[in-house]
């Protein structure tokens, strides 16, 4: 294993069909403050890597490489792990090819891979000097364990948050051991207003839990992802039936693709599509909303056409809230083709609509500006920004 040191230049990157990028940026801000250097790819080197192969050229990742003085090269991939191995593997041996590891004379001196579980697995098989993997599930503990930082590199506010992670870990282990998950019992709401109609309201399903002295409603963010569309579609449907069926869940949040979210209803043909599931038509909206009876569904808004989306919403899924990103899911962050004065008219034209309709408001803001970095001050001032935009355009019902 290669241990880190202080004037290490590490870099990131990902293949540009793959959308999640958050964790990056968490991962990035953890070695920041540990004074290490971190270089994030930009878009023109994300995409080459997208499109690798044996006789396509790299000399934009070749540039970003030698000009930003990268010693340690690390990939993530959060889809297929097939793929995302596959391109991993031909990174590395075009990296070698090119003579940028440091086995060759190159100045890549280690090599990290990030994915999902079975994606590291493979990782670590098909290419056995890869320094380190991290899934997703790692404390920070166990990060700083793998990157080999000396501890002295380590702040002090991320000793407390180590503290506060092993706590945790702590009190999820006993709850495993004694086993008293297997306890819990789904809660009979179906004394709640219009339960598991059309139409049915998340606030009277709150209102009825309340009275009875029930548990919090439960949500859960779904949302498979595979090379073929229908197929996706159809192990979503698949899911979302065992959901209700069990349940054990209130209300299903379905985690779309970014071209559902972008591209709905259009020809996606030729376009990259980063994770989720990929809903392309208001009638399988319907079907999801038919499969998960009697959860409430919940989605994410469009990133452009937004009160034509909200409608949408409306009429195919019977949404149970609308989520809104007012200046986030725009050309801010790459995720939608808006200007962000483009966004914020769009969106609060749709503010305008789901206060006719009566339905909740949820502001997907406070969490975007907290994973860019912000503090606890600016993550306040947007959540309650937002919630007063809501609120000038007849929005009585604020979901967080």
């Amino acid at each position: 294993m290669y241990r880190v040191k202080q004037t290490d230049v590490v870099g990131l990157v990902k293949p540009s069909i793959d959308a999640h990028t958050l964790g990056i940026l968490s991962f990035a801000q953890m070695l920041r403050d540990c004074g290490i250097r971190v270089e994030i790819a930009g878009e023109d080197v994300n995409k080459e890597i997208d499109t690798i192969s044996n006789d396509r050229s790299l000399d934009v990742l070749v540039r970003w490489i030698r000009d930003r003085h990268i010693d340690i090269l690390g990939y993530s991939y959060r889809l297929d792990p097939e793929r995302g191995v596959e391109i991993f593997a031909r990174l590395v041996e075009r990296l070698r090819r090119l003579g940028l590891m440091a086995r060759e004379g190159g100045p890549i001196v280690a090599l990290w891979f990030a994915g999902l579980p079975p994606a590291c697995r493979r990782a670590a098989e098909r290419v056995p000097f890869v320094d380190a993997t991290f899934q997703g599930n790692e404390s920070y503990e166990e990060v700083l364990e793998k990157l080999g930082l000396p501890a002295h590199l380590v702040p002090e506010q991320a000793s407390v948050e180590l503290a506060y992670d092993k706590a945790r870990l702590e009190l999820g282990s006993e709850i495993i051991k004694n086993r008293k998950y297997l306890e819990v019992k789904p809660i009979d709401r179906s004394g709640s207003k219009r339960f598991g109609l059309w139409g049915e309201r998340v606030v009277d399903r709150v209102h009825h839990g309340i009275k009875h002295g029930f548990p919090p409603l439960m949500r859960a963010h779904v949302g498979p992802y595979a090379e073929d569309r229908k197929q996706a579609v159809a192990l979503f449907l698949d899911w979302t039936q065992q959901l209700a069926k069990g349940r054990m869940l209130d209300i299903l949040s379905i985690g779309s693709s970014q071209l559902t979210q972008s591209h709905f209803g259009e020809d996606w043909a030729g376009l990259s599509n980063g994770g989720g599931v990929p809903i392309n038509s208001a009638a399988e909206y319907r079907q999801v909303w038919e499969a998960g009876r009697p959860m409430l569904i919940r989605t994410y808004a469009g990133t452009k056409h937004v009160p034509d989306m909200a409608k949408m919403h409306e009429e195919a899924l019977d949404i149970c809230w609308h989520a809104l990103s007012f200046w986030w899911f725009s050309q801010l962050d790459g995720r939608g083709e808006n200007t962000v004065m483009q966004n914020l008219e769009e969106h609060f034209k749709a503010l305008r609509h789901i206060a006719s309709s009566g339905k909740p408001m949820e502001p997907n803001v406070p969490h975007q500006f907290a994973f860019r970095g912000c503090d606890d001050v600016g993550y306040i001032v947007s959540g309650y920004v937002a919630a007063k935009a809501a609120k000038t355009q007849g929005i009585h019902t604020l979901i967080l």
